[in-house]
């Protein structure tokens, strides 16, 4: 065995050895495997610099940001978009906006050139979508109205990649009409590319599909990915911003979900090594030498988004609670942060120490925000107690009266996907509820419609009271939030001991402390909807009724619902 190829499998062996170690210890301290990779990156980088073949390593890595890139255009959605850009569009580019220019005064106050500042400000101004998703769909609050607006605001940000990307070297190459030009040729090269997406790319996947193998489909998507990620090489452009480019032309055709899942796994290997990779490149003793601009570029960061989202969305008119929830979701910095460092490397604009101070501020905010963003309603609630004059008080409805007139009914707090079924089916059934929801437009077509419903935070004992709790026949808590379903079983409890209490579930292990509080009734909507699937199932293979029900029975025992 040649000396080369045995560096080369002592590489891999570090790497993937290290990205084993690196994500088990960061899953096993609930922290992003992403972490864990990075931070694994950094120790065998420094550790054991001699025995790695680095530049073997760049490129396999670069392969990897490109499949990543692409898998996050596949997984964009217009939809999502069209969805939330009345709400959130200007502010989410106002926000862009300031924070650049916030960032890049900071940073050149640092002593960083004018180029080096600007790369840095402008990955600085973004947060990562990955991260985000991923912690609000464990948490069973993607359709929440924070994690709505969140994730709208963060797919706005994922669109402005496109211009940062294109503007940046642009930029470097230093005249207003190399800009320009950067400007105008983009549009065209975008334009071209997406006109023969629409076109060419879905007959190309359609006739590779048709072939009935799962190779050439997975090998036809990687050549497209890199045919359109050259062209923009070619043209003066990043390629993993033609990667993106043309993920979000595969999402339009039919075959995107059969092409994401063929392509996944390759994407997550390549991409652990870049991350561990992008580590790697974080030399200690600069970490060291630059400590306190690290540390000062990552509390002013995460204050100034957080700062942003909050005052905009306060004065969109979104209730307090949902925009410091949406603040805290964006305090941290993108992946894309990390490919802008490639491309500022690339093009000569930052040097090892600035591209080193990029990463460590980015791996810094993953590391400080992904355990507080886990925990936001509780730290939410925590600082409404403890620095009361950060917040107002909302939902006491109409000021001049003191309890909604209202009695012998039933209150829904929340009136998302959940609660608004069951106040439509009460609706039907001509029963009287109140509904408690934070969520403005939500409130404004209630009132349209008619419906009493009370404007605030269902965790504030003042809402809940001014909501006739102590008048009322039941409560049922649509929220999916343990820390806030507490607040609101606590808050019920006291103001009537003897109302109903239902209240859904996302975790089967919460279902005993959810008892423990005294809630009536658990529903757990995964598990009724497997209940459901079984009444419709058994029947089809001559179950009677009567058996049915005693085996439906044993699982509800065995759900602990028995």
């Amino acid at each position: 065995m040649s000396p080369h190829s045995l560096s080369l499998i002592t590489t891999f062996l570090f790497v993937f050895a290290a990205a084993i170690g690196g994500g088990t210890i960061a899953r096993v301290l609930k922290q992003p495997t992403i972490v864990g990779y990075i931070a694994a990156g950094v120790a065998i980088g420094n550790l054991a610099f001699g025995v790695i073949d680095h530049q073997t390593l760049r490129l396999i890595a670069q392969a990897g940001v490109t499949l990543l890139l692409f898998t996050l255009g596949v997984e964009f959605s217009f939809l999502r978009l069209k969805k939330v850009l009345r709400s959130v569009l200007l502010p989410a580019v106002f926000q862009i906006t300031v924070s650049t220019i916030v960032f890049l005064l900071l940073s050149m106050g640092l002593g960083m050139g004018m180029l080096p500042s600007l790369f840095l400000a402008a990955a600085f101004s973004l947060s990562s979508t990955a991260v985000v998703v991923k912690i609000l769909s464990e948490r069973g609050e993607l359709e929440t109205v924070p994690g709505e607006v969140a994730t709208g605001w963060l797919v706005v940000q994922d669109m402005a990649v496109i211009p940062i990307m294109i503007l940046l070297p642009a930029i470097v190459r230093g005249t207003v009409l190399s800009v320009v030009g950067g400007v105008v040729a983009s549009v065209f090269v975008v334009g071209v590319v997406i006109l023969l997406g629409r076109v060419g790319i879905p007959r190309l996947l359609k006739a590779a599909a048709s072939i009935g193998s799962r190779e050439i489909l997975l090998l036809t998507t990687v050549a497209v990915v890199f045919l359109v990620s050259v062209i923009f090489s070619a043209t003066g452009f990043s390629a993993p911003l033609g990667a993106f480019i043309a993920g979000l032309i595969i999402a339009e055709t039919s075959q995107n979900h059969a092409i994401f899942a063929e392509i996944r796994p390759l994407r997550d290997l390549f991409a652990v090594v870049f991350f561990v990779t992008l580590g790697m490149s974080v030399p200690l003793p600069v970490i060291l030498a630059h400590f306190w601009t690290i540390l000062l570029l990552l509390l002013v960061v995460m204050a100034v988004k957080w700062v942003l989202v909050y005052g905009l969305l306060r004065r969109s008119g979104y209730h307090q609670k949902t925009a410091f929830l949406v603040g805290l979701s964006l305090t941290q910095v993108s992946e894309f942060g990390f490919v802008i460092a490639g491309v500022g490397s690339g093009l000569g604009v930052l040097s090892s120490d600035s591209s080193a101070i990029l990463v460590a501020v980015i791996f810094g905010a993953l590391l400080v925000s992904t355990p507080v963003l886990a925990s936001g309603h509780a730290v939410y609630y925590w600082l409404e107690k403890r620095i009361p004059w950060l917040f107002t008080r909302q939902g006491a409805g109409e000021p001049s009266q003191e309890q909604y007139p209202m009695e012998k009914h039933i209150v829904i707090c929340g009136y998302g996907r959940v609660g608004k079924y069951v106040g439509r089916a009460l609706e039907m059934a001509g029963l009287p509820f109140l509904v408690v929801d934070y969520n403005h437009q939500t409130v404004k077509a209630l009132r349209e419609r008619g419906i009493h419903v009370v404007y605030g935070d269902p965790a504030d004992r003042d809402v809940l009271d001014y909501a006739q709790v102590d008048l009322a026949r039941a409560v049922v808590i649509a929220i999916p939030d343990r820390h806030t379903q507490e607040l609101v079983i606590g808050h019920a409890q006291t103001l009537n001991r003897r109302v109903t209490i239902i209240c859904r579930s996302h975790h089967e292990e919460d279902q005993a402390r959810l008892k423990s509080l005294g809630v009536t009734t658990i529903i757990q909507p995964e598990f009724e909807a497997a209940v459901t699937i079984v009444e419709r199932l058994l029947p089809q293979f001559g179950i009677t009724p009567e058996d049915m029900g005693g085996k439906i029975s044993r699982l509800k025992i065995e759900h602990g619902m028995g």
